[in-house]
């Protein structure tokens, strides 16, 4: 029997109809499966991500408490326990430098991921603190200090930088040092809010809470905003790299700089005189074994580099002494320090404004797979028990963010 062509063009309709709804439901089941892939590839890897910082983290904590008990076990033979870059929670390699890179994973299956960790000492960054302290006399002289370091850290005046359009001028450096201690003290502030609109109230003296971090310091001037102040990143016009405020100033410590540690523009920035800022903070420097940018200081450095892989080399270690102030003593051997009259003259107490024992650390911990970055912040207060942590913060880091790394380090570090 012959089929009726109307069964056959509904037939035909049919087909017509159907198939594309089919090919649209294949397509939009393959393209949620894909989504789904995807995700939960992005979750994995986020999960990665937060393991691998979380060990690193971990496996820093557990370096700052052998850090402390091995200077507490060594106190009496070394005549005091003291904190320096050369410890254990410093540098994990050849280079000076207190950042590493760790690597976990296989890179051919694309789920390496290499770690950038950097530990620095809060303790060696000036505290603004003390801009409020309770006694009036300390209180103008710390605000002073952060003048001086306001205007040191980006200039060109020591030869540490180019000249740049980021640096403060003396004024700037004026008017964000007040901006500072208003913002600090409670009192409102002038001028509009320096970010684009938003529901954030001006603080009142009524308002007792401190500030939670040196970020925040980005409501008490606009200068913070229009110079970039609490950025580190590269001038496109130079092609330097433009430091951070942050990596300078600090809300945590007892208010004594670690002379150790100290950043060279932080020591400068103790004193009031241009020879203390001058000579004296650079002898500092060099009693502990530290350089600066000039040249004598680089063939000084090329000199000790050379000698440590001659004999490295020859299957020798090098015996040189760790350099490092191991008592505020040894400090005031420094020329100047000792001179009663240079620190009277500079308004400088040793004992109330230095010390070389450091309880408060940053960790910094950058995750990076391809160009998938994840930064941790952590400040951590070390006890022989463990370490306390006072701050915790993820950001999304880039490149820039990421710290000089020195040599090559090996493919993995010990614990």
């Amino acid at each position: 029997m012959r089929p009726d062509p109307r069964e056959r063009g509904v037939a035909l309709i049919l087909v017509l109809v159907i198939l594309p709804l089919v090919a649209i439901i294949m397509t939009q089941l393959s393209f949620e499966t894909a989504i789904g892939d995807r995700l939960a590839s992005n979750a994995l890897a986020n999960q990665q991500f937060i393991l691998a910082i979380r060990a690193r983290e971990t496996q820093m904590r557990l370096r700052l408490v052998r850090d402390l008990k091995d200077d507490e076990k060594n106190a009496g033979q070394e005549g005091g326990a003291y904190d320096h870059y050369g410890d254990l929670w410093g540098p994990d390699h050849e280079g000076g430098q207190t950042a590493v890179s760790v690597r976990k994973g296989d890179k051919d299956s694309g789920d390496e991921i290499t770690l950038y960790t950097e530990v620095s000492d809060e303790q060696g960054k000036f505290n603004i603190n003390l801009l409020t302290h309770k006694d009036e006399a300390r209180a103008q002289r710390a605000r002073e200090t952060f003048r001086n370091l306001l205007n040191f850290y980006r200039d060109e005046y020591f030869k540490d930088m180019e000249r740049n359009s980021w640096d403060l001028d003396p004024h700037e450096a004026n008017q964000v040092a007040e901006s500072v201690y208003k913002f600090l003290r409670g009192e409102k502030r002038e001028g509009p809010i320096p970010l684009p609109p938003a529901e954030i109230p001006d603080p009142t003296t009524e308002m007792k809470q401190a500030i939670h971090s040196v970020r925040d310091l980005i409501f008490a001037d606009s200068l913070f905003v229009e110079k970039r102040l609490l950025e580190r990143f590269t001038d496109v016009e130079t092609g330097q790299t433009i430091p951070s405020l942050e990596d300078f100033i600090t809300i945590h410590g007892d208010g004594k700089v670690n002379v150790n540690t100290a950043k060279i523009q932080v020591l400068r920035a103790m004193f009031k005189d241009e020879h203390g800022q001058r000579v004296t903070a650079a002898d500092i420097l060099h009693g502990r074994g530290g350089f600066l940018n000039t040249m004598e200081d680089q063939d000084r450095r090329r000199e000790d580099y050379d000698e440590r892989k001659r004999l490295e080399e020859e299957g020798r270690e090098d015996e040189q002494e760790v350099q490092a102030y191991r008592s505020l003593n040894d400090l005031t051997q420094v020329e100047g320090m000792g001179d009663t009259a240079v620190l009277r003259q500079n308004e400088i107490d040793v004992a109330r404004d230095f010390t070389v024992r450091t309880n408060f650390f940053l960790v910094i911990i950058t995750a990076q797979r391809e160009n998938y970055y994840r930064q941790q912040r952590l400040v951590l207060e070390r006890h022989s028990r463990g370490c306390l942590t006072w701050a915790s913060e993820v950001r999304i880091a880039e490149m820039v963010d990421l710290p000089d790394r020195g040599p090559a380090p090996p493919a993995s570090q010990p614990p």
